[in-house]
């Protein structure tokens, strides 16, 4: 398989591999598969999903506890927010380039705030996010995507 090098911004280099698409970004797991609709009304992992009032800002892709995740895109580690602010014990992982801004929540971290990682590198452990709600609720890592500007995009059509 051939590789095509893109330079952005004079600085960050891209490497896609060309198989018919240019994705951006690398898979978070070895098997990257999004989560569907779970049983029970527990929800749904696709971008846009309803929640209700609000519409769903990210893509869960499904995991089990403990499982290894991987940096979607190179860039700098600037900060681990929390997804609840009632529970601190579900953290997440925040990473920045030239290009996106990448949040990755219900997973901790082994790597430090300013680490430079690259696509790829281990980034950190899934958690257990099911046993917060329901054993119904198919575990999962959830993954926003915003460009340089803020705006949220949608992750499917990145991977």
């Amino acid at each position: 398989m051939k590789k095509q090098h893109w330079y952005i911004a004079g600085a960050t280099l891209l490497t896609l591999l060309v198989m018919g698409t240019n994705k951006a970004f690398g898979n978070i797991t070895a098997e990257q598969r999004a989560r569907g609709c779970d049983a029970g009304g527990w929800g749904c992992g696709s971008f846009g999903a309803s929640r209700g009032a609000r519409k769903h800002n990210g893509l869960d892709i499904v995991t089990t506890p403990g499982q290894t995740i991987y940096a979607p895109i190179s860039g700098k580690v600037t900060r681990f927010p929390f997804p609840y602010s009632s529970d601190l014990s579900y953290t997440g992982i925040e990473i920045v380039n030239e290009v996106y801004k990448v949040k990755i929540f219900y997973m901790k971290a082994t790597v430090s705030i300013g680490a430079q990682v690259k696509q790829g590198q281990q980034i950190g452990i899934s958690q257990n996010i099911a046993a917060k709600y329901s054993s119904q609720m198919t575990n999962h890592v959830h993954i926003e995507v915003y460009d340089k500007n803020g705006k949220l995009l949608d992750p499917t059509k990145l991977f």
